[in-house]
């Protein structure tokens, strides 16, 4: 067996720690872009979705499709996310994020069904992503994941619940659009925070590591 090179123990690899040794704050760009995949995917129900059926024309089973519309993208994309994840957690939360924020607008500014369902297919496969990533990165925390666990499902849980409430509230007053609007805005900071994780990883790995003090000479 090939013993180790020295200072190769105190070297993080160019594409960041591996998994199980991963800072807990890494967590927080994919927990917000996972957030708000949930909050986009119970959205659409109730007054939301009835709202976009009437104003958009859609068929009876128009909910029901703008609903699969989000899932089965999402479906196929976890296991994506937590396979490349694993490895390189932020090079697959910066491109979900980049699919929940355009999706989302694109939905805001649908003109019809085509664009509508487009747009909520961007989305699904963009929360995918993010559940696929945290999900890998929740896991390897051991000690810590007594929190991380909580934390990690409150927030997607509480995009979950908000989603319906926040869409009967605006849709009421304010039009269906706003709530895609505010899922923008929310998305923007993900981006930010997420992109601002991923400089400070490829800081930390650029960093040469620290070598031990030399011995003194005889």
């Amino acid at each position: 067996m090939t013993p180790p090179s020295p200072g190769a123990a105190g070297q993080v690899p160019w594409y960041g720690p591996l998994p199980g040794v991963r800072p807990a704050w890494l967590l927080i760009g994919p927990v917000l872009a996972a957030s708000l995949g949930a909050f986009l995917l119970t959205l659409t129900v109730g007054p939301e979705g009835a709202a976009i059926q009437r104003d958009l024309q859609l068929p009876t089973l128009g909910i029901l499709w703008m609903f699969v519309a989000f899932l089965l993208p999402a479906a196929l994309a976890v296991p994506v996310g937590a396979l490349v994840g694993r490895r390189w957690p932020i090079a697959v939360a910066l491109p979900a994020i980049v699919l929940l924020v355009p999706g989302s607008l694109l939905i805001a500014l649908a003109p019809g069904s085509g664009s509508l369902l487009l747009g909520r297919a961007v989305t699904g496969f963009g929360a995918g992503l993010a559940w696929g990533v945290t999900a890998v990165l929740v896991v390897p925390l051991r000690a810590r994941r007594g929190w991380a666990v909580p934390l990690a499902a409150g927030a997607v849980v509480l995009g979950l619940v908000l989603g319906p409430v926040i869409g009967a509230l605006l849709a009421r007053f304010l039009g269906w659009r706003l709530p895609f609007m505010l899922a923008v805005l929310f998305g923007v900071v993900a981006l930010l925070v997420t992109a601002v994780s991923g400089i400070v990883v490829l800081t930390r790995s650029a960093s040469p590591p620290a070598q031990p003090p030399a011995a003194p000479s005889a």
